[in-house]
């Protein structure tokens, strides 16, 4: 299980690095008012990620393992992460705004407002569910058959890599300012990330036809 969620939390650590409406609203928040706001948002964008991927992972463990939908699950995947990989590659730099805002509400609540609202979490945490749940460590599967414990790791990991990753981007907001802006305006956080993604649907897809 520790694998299982030290796994999860590597993947959505490295999701979470496409600049989404989270991460720029947690370097802007962290600019224009504090680190410690900043920290709010990030644990309040990361939450809905348990939602997320605890319902994707509950249903899908809902489905029997001898059904004719295992096949279609087989496949279901590569189109997801190919379609994330895709979109990551071709994103065009972003404009953060950094002038200081007034009245803004709780940063905690709009991080889960923001995180909450976001529609790539649910196809994209089954995908990956999917995909880990065919994976194996040498002669064990990554995760257990039938063991809903997993359900629960897998939830956790990911708002455990997305908030690792927050963290990251409000420290390093606090420590380097304006330098950040010009490393989330270039290609390479879009390039890495779309790399993993459309690497993890051609393994989805080897794994499928052999």
């Amino acid at each position: 299980m520790l694998l299982l969620f030290l796994i999860v939390s590597v993947i959505s650590f490295a999701g979470s690095m496409h600049p989404g409406t989270v991460n720029l609203a947690v370097v802007q928040t962290t600019l224009s008012q504090s680190r410690r706001a900043g920290l709010w948002l990030a644990l309040g964008g990361s939450l809905p990620e348990i939602g997320y991927s605890g319902l994707a992972a509950g249903g899908l463990m809902l489905i029997p393992a001898q059904s004719t939908w295992t096949v279609v699950l087989a496949y279901a995947p590569i189109p997801v992460l190919l379609g994330a990989g895709l979109a990551a590659f071709r994103q065009k730099p972003v404009v953060l705004s950094v002038a200081p805002t007034n009245g803004v509400s709780l940063p905690f609540w709009k991080g889960i407002a923001l995180g909450a609202t976001n529609p790539q979490l649910l196809p994209f945490w089954s995908a990956v569910w999917l995909y880990l749940s065919q994976a194996t460590i040498g002669s064990h599967m990554l995760v257990p058959a039938g063991q809903f414990t997993s359900q629960w790791v897998f939830a956790l990991g990911t708002a455990a890599g997305a908030f690792g990753l927050l963290v990251v981007l409000v420290w390093l907001a606090d420590w380097q300012r304006h330098r950040l802006l010009r490393y989330l305006n270039g290609p390479w956080i879009n390039r890495l990330t779309g790399g993993l993604f459309i690497g993890m649907a051609i393994w989805q897809l080897v794994q499928a036809v052999m």
